[in-house]
């Protein structure tokens, strides 16, 4: 069953003229917020205090440039800043998801961040929020809209923004927003502007209990986006797993299949990119802590495994079949052993430069050295034949050129993002460890580490990192940067 079409909302005329006036550089990167060429990173802790309110939240992007990016070309956004919906409160969780896209047609991304504390109006406890921060030529200071959602018929507590993305679903080269609910799928129509709230077209067919997330691409070189919901299910088979492709068009959203079987691993992260240079985005599922004692070679329980799923013409999984990539798999960096975690994160972008999109897999429980969920990082190539071991590169804390020491529960690797922030051509891996201790008696103050992409793979020379006190923040223990995006 469709949704109706996404109809088009007129933009005022006063952001006509702001994109007319838009200079071709800021079409140039993905996840470019001030229209300078270079794209962005997009840290958030959810976590942080704001004005003295524990776990308020606060996204923090750093802008980037020919050098990359620096705390120094930096803001701060929490619900406390300027013409930004919404008062800080213990627990709202700003910056618990973020995804990014131009929304209005300015010529600027637009930042979209998830408060998965939010309490609703009514007074409801966790139901979650949505903002969208909007860019300009002087990046993200601009205020904020709130993302409006109709709970009427809702359960109470079903939680408002478990996930968001931004893609062009039906095909007309503008910018949809996608907001992930505990029951349903939700596009918002075209036209979405800072004055004008686009309507939002819930979908709940075929949808299941227990979402994680979602991911959109154009699997079958329509010119449109689709979306994958993935998340779990009360099931009496092997596994819960859930993963679900809801096709775009013109005509509306549609659930198109499912992709997992009673015995696929549960997928807790996503990400898509064109592994083999086909023209068609492919999707990757990683299954780090729900992952497998039955699905891969050796069955050590969340060693962690990843699948990949090819685009085709007639749809994601009608092609070539689902591919498993482990640390059993031909030169992958690394054996499968219990808690590795690998694929608890995951992060697409062409990495070497090649024309190819790579994978950056977060492994944050894996052994180096003896040292106990220090955690690392593998890199695999893409190529003609896609995603497969050759060539794979892990890098960690005690990798030569890699800033700081690996400790135990650092937890490296446990959220990625690849962009290209110095504006060279190929991708750059951002690394969170939300373990690193930064400060002296805290055990989980956090940190991010940025290390360039390179023909090669990921290169350490220009690797930089920062944590809280680079900002000015003087919190402790609150995961800077778990959350990253970009």
């Amino acid at each position: 069953m469709a949704i109706g079409a996404l109809g088009t909302l007129a933009a005022p005329a006063a952001h006509a003229a702001t994109a007319g006036a838009q200079p071709a550089a800021a079409a140039s990167a993905q996840d470019d917020f001030n229209g300078d060429g270079y794209a962005d990173l997009v840290t958030a802790t959810p976590k942080a205090p704001v004005n003295g309110q524990a776990g308020a939240g606060s996204v923090v992007v750093l802008y980037g440039s020919a050098s990359g990016v620096s705390p120094s070309r930096s803001v701060t956004v929490t619900q406390a800043s300027s013409d930004v919906p919404g008062t800080p409160e213990t627990g709202d969780g700003f910056g618990s998801d973020i995804a990014s896209g131009d929304l209005d047609g300015d010529g600027y991304d637009d930042l979209v961040v998830a408060s998965s504390g939010e309490k609703a109006n009514d007074g409801s406890p966790g139901t979650g929020s949505v903002t969208v921060l909007w860019g300009g030529p002087n990046g993200l200071r601009n205020g904020g809209t709130a993302v409006p959602h109709d709970r009427q018929g809702v359960p109470v507590g079903d939680p408002f923004g478990i996930d968001v993305a931004v893609a062009d679903i039906d095909g007309d080269q503008g910018q949809n927003l996608i907001v992930l609910t505990g029951s349903s799928l939700v596009p918002y129509a075209d036209g979405f502007t800072r004055t004008r709230p686009s309507a939002a077209m819930p979908v709940t067919d075929s949808f299941r209990e227990n979402p994680h997330g979602l991911a959109t691409g154009d699997f079958t070189h329509s010119g449109h986006s689709d979306i994958v919901v993935y998340g779990s299910q009360d099931t009496d088979e092997q596994s819960g797993a859930w993963t679900a492709v809801y096709s775009g068009g013109p005509a509306g959203v549609e659930f198109q299949r499912e992709l997992t079987t009673g015995t696929s691993a549960v997928p807790e992260s996503a990400a898509v990119g064109d592994f083999d240079k086909d023209g068609r985005a492919d999707l990757v599922t990683g299954s780090g802590t729900n992952c497998c004692p039955d699905s891969v070679e050796d069955p050590s329980g969340s060693a962690g495994q990843i699948t990949v799923y090819y685009g085709a013409q007639d749809g994601l999984g009608t092609g070539r079949a689902p591919v498993l990539i482990h640390q059993g798999t031909a030169g992958v960096p690394g054996a499968n052993e219990y808690v590795d975690h690998f694929g608890a994160s995951v992060a697409a972008g062409d990495v070497t430069g090649d024309g190819y999109a790579d994978l950056a897999v977060g492994l944050p429980g894996e052994e180096v050295d003896g040292v106990a969920a220090t955690g690392s990082v593998v890199l695999l190539k893409g190529g003609a034949n896609g995603l497969t071991g050759t060539g794979a590169q892990a890098v960690h804390q005690d990798t030569t050129g890699v800033p700081g020491v690996g400790e135990k529960d650092d937890h490296f690797g446990s959220a990625l993002a690849a962009t290209d922030t110095n504006g060279d051509g190929r991708a750059d891996v951002a690394i969170s460890a939300w373990g690193e201790d930064v400060t002296p008696g805290a055990t989980a103050d956090g940190a991010v580490w940025v290390l360039r992409g390179a023909g090669g793979g990921i290169t350490t020379t220009g690797a930089t990192s920062f944590s809280a006190p680079k900002f000015g923040f003087t919190y402790t223990d609150s995961e800077f940067g778990s959350v990253l995006g970009g």
